[in-house]
């Protein structure tokens, strides 16, 4: 029989026919489950806030080329970005490209560029980004197994409750 941790685990008595409950303290400890808001009651849109989560990193590949995606994620979520700051570990030394794209999956419309890929900030004059829809940003010329970072600026819009 496995050994496991006290309080990890513990058998089912055969009256719950033979299911395992999983946690710490499930049992007769007052122990309650997570309250769970329905999504109904997120309805007041907070506007205006700092951009938050706005970070992609990529390694650069051999080739010296790299890949960082992000977007707003979550139902109401609205992002109106004003810029990204783009780098690698090497910084100002890295005379790589970044191409930076807007697009959903696939880099499709160019929205900005730079020729100093290890260190710059690149204005954005993008509408305003709903989930699914994504800034990617495309590294070439890099140092192989540098680290490509994309930081977006800007103020978002959330739905609170």
């Amino acid at each position: 029989m496995p050994r496991r941790p006290s309080g990890l685990h513990f058998s089912a008595p055969a009256s719950w026919g033979g299911k395992l409950s999983w946690g710490p303290g499930f049992a007769g400890s007052g122990a309650r489950p997570i309250r769970r808001v329905p999504i109904e009651a997120f309805s007041q849109r907070v506007t205006g806030i700092s951009l938050t989560g706005g970070q992609a990193q990529s390694q650069v590949s051999a080739a010296g080329a790299a890949t960082a995606s992000i977007g707003p994620q979550g139902l109401g979520t609205v992002w109106y970005p004003a810029q990204a700051t783009i780098s690698t570990t090497t910084g100002a030394a890295d005379l790589s490209t970044c191409q930076l794209f807007l697009g959903s999956a696939v880099p499709s419309n160019l929205v900005g560029q730079s020729y100093a890929g290890g260190g710059d900030t690149i204005a954005l004059a993008v509408p305003s980004l709903s989930p699914g829809q994504l800034l990617i940003a495309v590294w070439s010329g890099g140092v192989s197994g540098d680290l490509a970072t994309v930081n977006i600026v800007g103020t978002m819009d959330v739905l609170s409750w």
